[in-house]
């Protein structure tokens, strides 16, 4: 089989690069009047096309506990974000002043896996 065949059969079968890439971008701590903790937090799309609907889904767990989900997603342009705020609020208690470790995280087939994922820690 010539070169040009192979190739042709490549390009032609094979599936192309995704030209979207979701970005964990910021995770937010914010306390309420009477102490509470809640996150907000923003995923960007940083790649140089459409991220489709329902091509991702986002989850935000604290301490291993999923508290904050989407997963019936929108489609985000490049260039833009998207900004999520969890209904879930932590109340420090004087016998748990254990740090609250949260994770957001992108579930998707973007362009570059490495920035899908956002690590932190907050103190009382």
């Amino acid at each position: 089989m010539s070169l040009s065949v192979l190739l042709w059969t490549a390009l032609t079968f094979l599936p192309q690069g995704v030209l979207y890439d979701l970005e964990a971008t910021e995770v937010v701590v914010k306390t309420t009047d009477a102490g509470e903790r809640y996150f907000s937090y923003l995923i960007t799309n940083v790649g140089s096309e459409i991220a489709p609907a329902g091509s991702y889904e986002v989850f935000l767990s604290v301490n291993g506990r999923v508290i904050s989900l989407d997963t019936k997603t929108s489609a985000l342009d490049p260039g833009k974000s998207l900004l999520y705020t969890s209904e879930t609020k932590f109340t420090p208690s004087d016998k748990k002043n254990k740090p609250l470790k949260f994770k957001l995280k992108i579930n998707t087939k973007d362009a570059n896996k490495a920035n899908n994922q956002y690590l932190g820690t907050v103190s009382w």
